[in-house]
């Protein structure tokens, strides 16, 4: 057998085909090599914001690294060498964890329909835009902390109010 699971003029049926239907090590190896081949073409565009680009590619996300936010960073954002670590000060180890644990919806902004397994919405609308070098995200989206912030100082303030 050939490298592509054809029986060789011979008639003998060795080479590396795993029975699978794949050569050279199965569904796993071909998944990376389509991952490491489309990964290099997704680009952020013109000020996208950090959270719009994650979007946009999260079907190219691995689950370690920060390899989109890291290219990213080099498209669009080069100064900001800071990144990965304020992320994982926001609670995000990974790309992934970007868009789950670092960031969410601006209710004040629009109301989408999600995944009820993961809470990412099904569709987003185009990027509402950043200035060049920005990390930040658009005002589609907020970090969590500061959302979190917010409405510890409501509260605070409803208390002073009703105390004082």
């Amino acid at each position: 057998m050939d490298d592509y699971g054809f029986v060789d003029d011979d008639g003998s049926t060795e080479g590396p085909d795993s029975g699978d239907g794949f050569p050279d090590g199965g569904t796993d190896d071909v998944d990376r090599q389509f991952t490491a081949l489309t990964a290099g073409m997704m680009m952020p565009g013109p000020n996208e914001c950090l959270v719009c680009f994650l979007m946009r590619a999260k079907e190219f996300l691995l689950p370690d690294g920060f390899a989109m936010v890291a290219r990213f960073r080099e498209c669009s954002a080069p100064r900001a060498t800071n990144t990965e670590y304020r992320l994982i000060n926001l609670g995000a180890y990974n790309d992934r964890a970007v868009l789950r644990r670092a960031a969410m919806v601006n209710p004040a902004v629009w109301a989408p329909e999600c995944c009820p397994r993961c809470g990412l919405p099904y569709a987003v609308p185009d990027c509402l835009g950043v200035r060049r070098g920005s990390t930040q995200p658009c005002k589609l989206w907020r970090w969590r902390d500061d959302l979190a912030r917010e409405r510890f100082l409501v509260a605070w303030q409803s208390y002073i109010d009703r105390c004082g």
